[in-house]
């Protein structure tokens, strides 16, 4: 027999709230429609390049894999998606009005913009500033900012990645020859 404080913690401890768990649904829904999106540009995007070249066959071809990545997301989220909707439409009521704002802000939306305005400068830097150099900071600034615990351990964390990163780079550039940006 669990004592009350067992239970209290196990409550404490449920990564969906009660109210949470009620609004799933939509959640499960509108995320499943992101993923489309971008599954939808993966698709997209391999199908504009040439399937067979002069030195490839269509069973070669560099499009496969993102074709494939794209269909295989598309179809798992549609599922999700159907999935959520069934649910959110099984119970409007329990799972209340839409409120963008408050569930933008719960979501992380100051996260993933702050992350996807440093992807856009990684990207606008890329080819202008030193890549070994690049690489590490964005190693090192992704995992200070984004961190979730103590900016020291972040730091040391970050640091650390950042030596295996580069080194890691160093030995793909000396063994196969490639040149990085």
């Amino acid at each position: 027999m669990k004592s009350t404080g067992a239970c209290e913690a196990e409550k404490e401890s449920n990564l969906f709230p009660q109210e949470e768990e009620k609004r799933r649904p939509r959640r499960d829904f509108f995320g499943a429609l992101l993923l489309l999106a971008v599954s939808s540009a993966f698709v997209a995007e391999a199908l504009r390049h040439p399937f067979k070249g002069s030195a490839w066959e269509w069973y070669t071809s560099p499009t496969i894999f993102p074709l494939g990545t794209g269909v295989c997301l598309g179809v798992c989220s549609l599922i999700v998606a159907v999935r959520g909707f069934a649910g959110w439409r099984a119970d409007k009521k329990a799972i209340g009005p839409i409120r963008w704002a408050a569930g933008l802000g719960e979501w992380g939306m100051g996260r993933f913009l702050a992350g996807a305005a440093m992807i856009v400068a990684f990207l606008f830097l890329l080819g202008k500033v030193d890549f070994y150099l690049l690489a590490a900071l964005t190693i090192m600034s992704f995992g200070t900012i984004f961190r979730s615990g103590s900016l020291a351990n972040a730091l040391k964390v970050s640091a650390i990645a950042s030596a295996v990163i580069l080194v890691f780079l160093y030995i793909i550039s000396r063994i196969f020859g490639i040149v990085f940006p």
